[in-house]
């Protein structure tokens, strides 16, 4: 039942309020409100997760009794089959007509609501606003989506075909072991929870389809669903997809992203979707984050006391201004020199010089793709070439020998987590080339996505083709900038020993590389356990066993007939 305790001085709560859904189904949420509100009705902010109200996202946000003092109602809301919420939970499938539900209820049923209505959270609290934005419920005013994305598919379950096995499995872990937990249902809640503790195994299990904790376990089916569905154009995807409603999507949204964060390929994707899908405002902010905490220190790297987050004062003023009519001067910081486009603009951190820079972006995309149909002072080409060299100048040979190495699945090549790491640990192998250039005399500024091409052949059927751009420093360290990943037969019929083209986009990055350092560029068949590890073969990912594992020998050619290079997006930044 709720009740309405005092909070602080300034702030109550009311915990464990219902709301009722269409199905009659209630849902529970707290509600925070200013003590010094009075009779005044007051525009309210809405947050729905489901790791449970009492989190609300702090890990990213300041807490939501802040942003009550701000003179907002907040409302952060269980979603459906977690918390004290009823209902059966399965991952954002109920979030369209439950988003719906809730919003209106908050508009014109919440007493104290002014009926104007703003979201905010990342990741799946970011999810849940695209979802609640494409079904146009009245009061719902702009979004705050962080981390998130409309296409669930691409650059979240799935990164160039391979599933993000880390993530994946970890996350399924989480979100079941949370809800066993909150059902106080044993052995499942120790059991799952044992099984978090032991996640370096369990990633190595096979087949996926057997996993043990997860197999017999009603509450995570839905990661069966997740392996099992390969293919972006499966149904299971298009319906939860809120992409594929972005027809109805016209709303003004402020987007935040992390360029060390797993989902930023999804992130800036979505961006470039929104804008495409209304003439609505969409402003992005990118920083140097992973996905969290947003602090100065990212990885191994610290840049600086600029890089730390002040994304929930640009909220609020954000909010001020579409729910308030307070103008703090936002919207005009905001589209300050960054494009003729007065409804989109683009505020990126640029690492290495450690600082903000508002980006001229392009009419069709956020951020520039570097193509091989674009000028040359638009990019700046490196060549593969022998002795593991990369050259500004193309391959003058005919033929040149490739550069070979073998991925055996049994041993997959290994990586550190997503971000500014040192990648040195990884690369003392057999199985992973390393192309470095030459010490740069003058600072290179990349911002945009960079596009490796590849001319390679594989014994096997069909294989992975991993690559990573790298800042080397003076000291030696080789820091992980950005990679991409291309899964051979989602582009095309792999047949074993022929030489093909493999062009394998990058995950977006704002990177200037300084003056005394060198780029390198690794080509390898597995990035374990950020994505899953290929067989080798065409059985599926989550059905093959190993003894059905197929070792491949990998060729990579650089030659003038089979020219692989590394197209970065330059940037010339005042």
């Amino acid at each position: 039942m709720a009740r309405q305790i005092s909070f602080h001085h300034s702030v109550s709560v009311e915990r464990q309020v219902s709301i009722p859904m269409r199905d009659g189904v209630c849902l529970t949420a707290d509600v925070y409100r200013p003590k010094s509100a009075g009779d005044q009705l007051l525009p309210v902010l809405l947050m729905r997760l489901p790791y449970g109200r009492a989190i609300a996202s702090t890990v990213t946000y300041a807490h939501p009794s802040w942003y009550a003092h701000q003179d907002y109602i907040v409302v952060i809301q269980d979603v459906r089959g977690c918390g004290t919420s009823g209902g059966d939970f399965e991952p954002f499938r109920a979030e369209y007509e439950d988003g719906y539900d809730t919003v209106r209820w908050c508009a014109e049923e919440l007493a104290g609501s002014s009926g104007k209505v703003g979201m905010y959270g990342f990741s799946y609290q970011g999810v849940t606003q695209f979802q609640a934005a494409v079904m146009q419920p009245p009061g719902l005013v702009t979004i705050c989506p962080a981390m998130a994305t409309a296409d669930l598919y691409h650059g979240w379950f799935y990164f160039g075909g391979a599933m993000c096995l880390d993530f994946d499995l970890t996350w399924a872990l989480q979100l079941t072991q949370n809800r066993a937990q909150v059902l106080k249902q044993e052995p499942t809640a120790t059991k799952i929870f044992q099984a978090q503790q032991q996640i370096t195994s369990w990633l190595h299990y096979t087949p996926l389809k057997e996993l043990p904790p997860l197999k017999d376990e009603p509450l995570g089916q839905f990661f069966f669903d997740w392996i099992s569905n390969s293919q972006p154009n499966a149904p299971y995807w298009q319906e939860l997809n809120p992409l594929s409603r972005f027809d109805h999507y016209d709303l003004p949204a402020l987007h935040i992203a992390g360029w060390a964060d797993l989902f930023i390929e999804a992130t800036i994707a979505t961006y470039d979707a929104a804008c495409l899908a209304t003439p609505q405002p969409q402003h992005l902010i990118a920083g140097p984050w992973q996905h969290m905490p947003w602090v100065q220190q990212v990885g191994e790297l610290d840049f600086g006391a600029g890089a730390a987050s002040q994304i929930d004062r640009l909220q609020v003023a954000w909010f001020d201004y579409w729910l308030k009519g307070i103008d703090q001067g936002v919207m005009a910081a905001l589209e300050a020199g960054t494009t003729a486009l007065p409804h989109r603009s683009v505020q990126l951190f640029l690492m290495g010089e450690n600082c903000w820079i508002n980006h001229a972006a392009p009419t069709e995309s956020a951020l520039p793709h570097a193509k091989e149909s674009i000028t040359m002072d638009e990019q700046l080409t490196f060549y593969l070439a022998d002795d593991f060299r990369l050259e500004l100048e193309p391959v003058a040979e005919s033929e040149t020998l490739p550069d070979i190495y073998t991925y055996d699945p049994r041993i997959p090549t290994p990586s550190t987590s997503y971000g500014f790491y040192d990648q040195r640990p990884c690369q003392n192998r057999w199985d992973i080339l390393v192309y470095r250039s030459g010490i740069l005399t003058k600072p290179l500024t990349v911002v945009g996505i960079a596009e490796c091409t590849l001319y390679a052949a594989t014994t096997a059927v069909d294989t992975d083709w991993v690559v990573k751009l790298l800042d080397i420093y003076p000291d030696g360290r080789e820091m992980l900038v950005s990679m991409g990943v291309v899964r051979g037969s989602k582009v095309q019929a792999v047949t074993p020993d022929e030489i093909l083209k493999y062009v394998i986009p990058l995950r977006p990055t704002a990177q200037v590389f300084a003056a005394g350092h060198r780029l390198g560029l690794t080509v390898a068949s597995a990035a374990f356990p950020l994505i899953e590890r290929h067989s080798n073969t065409l059985i599926s990912p989550d059905a093959v066993i190993v003894s059905e594992f197929v070792e491949a020998t990998q060729q990579i050619h650089h030659s003038e007939r089979y020219p692989s290079q590394l197209r970065l997006p330059v940037a010339d930044v005042d």
